[in-house]
């Protein structure tokens, strides 16, 4: 991080949460962001000058969900396969990785993301081997810390992991650690409570796969159906668990383990469900391309997501369950899917939005005084439509910056 004063002039300057800057400067001195505004009001104290004169400047874009470690899986399950019959899939190619595979894999997911304008992400890691890839590479992001084990018998070992993987990750300001308890499915009520506890008190982020499917909803409301089956097949069924007749979100929120958190996918709720999310301040991550790869029906929650000001952010899920990490290919599909809705939001989800479900609000997400210097530069095109630019390029960028430094091109 260079202790030199940097000017950055643009054509554009699109901060996100305030208003586009025509013909304006970016001033960054040890990673930050000292001044924003008109180039003609940017003061003269700086050390270097990079002009961008057909281009526009924005926010890094947040990808707040994918797991790294399954960047080797393209292409190498079947899309719209069973959801239980995918979940064995990526069981068994766990079980094949080494930490060297695990750590390529990781790298080589990292490589596509910053390439299409990812400067944060949330990552799901069993290992937390990604850290030190994420550190590496100098991009910024949360590990989420995977919590597996349904038996009860399981918590002892599952809690004695977590506190020695937390002890191990090492911060450098640019990756941080956080708890991901798998699923309401994969994870005792127990086991949830305790990784809900240990977060408070460590004042980590927690995520949690909630609602993603039907089969989840019957196996919380009923105990029964492909899941129940597959906790069996695997010898992870818990026999002394009972059926809640509730729908996740509502279990979630009876074990105390639901205020604040962040869930991903949510695709499938109810009105209640709706209500509660939003009395808990809890944040929504939506995968749509992952949603399209299952052949799943198109969720219509993300409006009413948005309506009910719940924070809304975007991810791509991993490449066992789509095609690339693009995530200007997920804001494109969504603007398919939901005509009505604007550029301004889409760009929000896929930046302000994802950088506080990952509880990075206050350091990137969008282009302020005293914020990261997290940017990316996207070429216009020549009829100066600012939002035709960005989502015709479709992750096509220039450059990418992280604390004030290029970390693209390579």
């Amino acid at each position: 991080m260079s202790d030199q004063t940097l000017r950055i002039n643009a054509k554009y300057i699109l901060p996100v949460t305030s208003p586009v800057i025509q013909n304006g400067s970016i001033l960054i001195k040890n990673g930050k962001i000292q001044f924003i505004g008109r180039e003609s009001d940017c003061p003269h104290a700086h050390d270097q000058v990079s002009c961008y004169p057909d281009h526009l400047i924005m926010p890094g874009l947040v990808n707040a969900h994918t797991h790294l470690s399954l960047s080797r899986l393209k292409n190498k399950i079947k899309s719209g396969i069973a959801f239980n019959s995918w979940i064995k899939e990526i069981i068994s190619y766990n079980e094949s990785l080494t930490e060297v595979d695990e750590k390529d894999a990781s790298k080589e997911g990292i490589k596509n993301l910053i390439a299409t304008g990812t400067t944060t992400i949330g990552d799901i890691s069993r290992s937390g081997f990604s850290t030190d890839v994420m550190q590496s590479m100098r991009v910024r992001g949360v590990v989420f810390l995977e919590i597996i084990g349904f038996k009860k018998s399981m918590k002892e070992d599952q809690m004695n992991r977590v506190h020695e993987l937390l002890w191990n990750c090492k911060g450098d300001g640019l990756v941080k650690c956080g708890l991901s308890p798998h699923a309401t499915y994969s994870v005792s009520p127990q086991l949830i409570k305790l990784s809900y506890r240990l977060a408070n008190v460590k004042k980590l982020p927690l995520v949690m796969h909630i609602a993603e499917t039907k089969e989840e909803l019957e196996f919380i409301e009923k105990g029964e159906g492909a899941l129940r089956k597959l906790l069996e097949s695997l010898d992870r069924w818990e026999p002394q668990w009972k059926p809640q007749k509730i729908s996740p979100i509502k279990y979630l929120e009876n074990s105390g383990a639901l205020k604040g958190i962040t869930g991903v996918h949510l695709n499938h709720i109810n009105d209640e469900d709706l209500k509660i999310i939003k009395k808990n301040n809890v944040s929504v991550v939506c995968c749509p391309k992952s949603n399209r790869w299952f052949e799943r029906e198109r969720s219509q929650h993300l409006a009413k997501f948005l309506e009910n000001n719940i924070n809304v952010a975007i991810g791509t899920d991993s490449l066992a369950s789509n095609e690339t990490l693009n995530m200007f290919e997920e804001l494109i599909l969504i603007k398919k899917q939901l005509s009505e809705m604007s550029y301004e939001t889409l760009l929000k989800m896929a930046t302000i939005n994802g950088a506080r479900a990952l509880g990075l609000e206050k350091e990137v997400g969008s282009l302020q005084t005293g914020k990261k210097a997290d940017i990316i530069g996207v070429k216009m095109n020549r009829d100066g439509d600012i939002y035709k630019s960005i989502f015709s390029a479709k992750g096509e960028i220039s450059f990418s910056m992280v604390n004030g430094e290029m970390i693209f091109p390579f």
